[in-house]
């Protein structure tokens, strides 16, 4: 049963075949015009880098703060401007999800801080240490999940298996693992009284916005699948080699695999900040780890979603995650990808980052 379960959070996305092939979601430099909640007005979009940082400074300049923050843990935060954009996946996107349609026009109408990297495991251990706190891993003595070091099983859920051992190598400026949703928002809500500043988990319109950074392109450094070796560490040849013998062990056609051919040298996590940045200065975002939203779940939210700030459905049993992951094939580090986990959950391939209010 475990392992039934792990599989159906990890190897089945990691077989879903991913197409480099398929059009940018929208031309550079065109027009477009996007409908929701009965208003109508013309984006024009994408942006480039120049034009991301110069609405960054103007931000900074409005508000009378700095672009750059770094806090009492040494977490680098990186302004993010206030603006507009269009959320979701084109019609015409090959691998679109239908939780990601309709694609609909999204305003965030105040600037916040957003952490550059994915918290790390040298910034949640203060954590732990100042609070006593244990993860949901811990408390309920079922533990996360963890590489085994078997070719035919790598994978298991054990009570050994925690933010503190994953069974592959990590230091302590790679991104802490097997944290629920809850483990997340109690680091925010002990960072928020440790600083007196508001500290908490991005939205997932949030997310989307400062993932994409101006871009309307299926990943935010362009639409071809490969392209993704310069900005994330996704399942590429360095996993398929490495799992070989799993492959074989599930039956699993190689060619189906869903990894991309390129190799980026990581089998499992690579520390933070190792590939190029997007537009806004922020690292990972796709890839390396799945990263927890503050959103619930609804498949058909995107239907309704008010054009202002949406927060997500009021209620529900699962909670949003973004990004895409090592163990998980470039398809599902699309800029409009979006899973779902409950909040108690835990995963050896997901963490978080924080927002910090103005």
């Amino acid at each position: 049963m475990l392992r039934v379960c792990f599989l159906s959070l990890l190897l089945t996305p990691a077989l879903q075949l991913y197409s480099a092939q398929g059009e940018e979601a929208a031309t550079a430099g065109k027009t477009t015009t996007e409908s929701n909640a009965g208003q109508t007005k013309p984006i024009d979009w994408p942006f480039g880098e120049q034009e991301a940082q110069d609405r960054q400074r103007e931000a900074a300049k409005a508000s009378g703060v700095p672009i750059d923050v770094d806090n009492s843990l040494g977490m680098k935060l990186k302004l993010i401007p206030a603006g507009e954009f269009v959320m979701g996946s084109s019609a015409d996107e090959p691998e679109n999800q239908s939780d990601e349609l309709p694609a609909h026009r999204v305003r965030i109408t105040k600037p916040f801080y957003l952490g550059v990297y994915e918290v790390t495991i040298g910034e949640f251990r203060p954590f732990v240490e100042a609070t006593n706190y244990q993860t949901d891993a811990e408390k309920d003595g079922r533990g996360g999940w963890g590489y085994t070091g078997n070719d035919d099983r790598p994978f298991k859920r054990e009570p050994k298996y925690t933010w503190r051992e994953t069974g592959f190598p990590q230091k302590d400026d790679q991104p802490v693992v097997n944290v629920s949703w809850n483990d997340a928002v109690a680091f925010c809500e002990w960072l928020s009284k440790k600083e007196s500043q508001t500290y908490r988990l991005p939205t997932e319109a949030e997310w989307e916005y400062a993932c994409r950074a101006g871009t309307a392109t299926r990943y935010a450094h362009g639409s071809d699948a490969e392209g993704i070796e310069r900005v994330g560490n996704v399942a590429d040849a360095t996993m398929n080699q490495k799992f070989v013998e799993w492959i074989k062990f599930n039956k699993v056609d190689r060619e189906k695999i869903g990894t991309a051919n390129h190799n980026d040298g990581y089998v499992f996590t690579s520390p933070v900040g190792k590939f190029q940045p997007n537009a806004f200065g922020l690292y990972d975002l796709q890839g390396n780890v799945w990263e927890w939203c503050s959103d619930w779940d609804s498949t058909t939210y995107y239907r309704d979603s008010p054009t202002d700030d949406p927060q997500g459905p009021a209620s529900g049993k699962s909670k949003i995650r973004r990004g895409g992951s090592w163990l998980h094939s470039p398809t599902f580090s699309r800029s409009a990808q979006r899973r779902r986990y409950a909040p108690e959950k835990r995963n050896s391939p997901i963490g978080f980052r924080v927002v910090r209010n103005l």
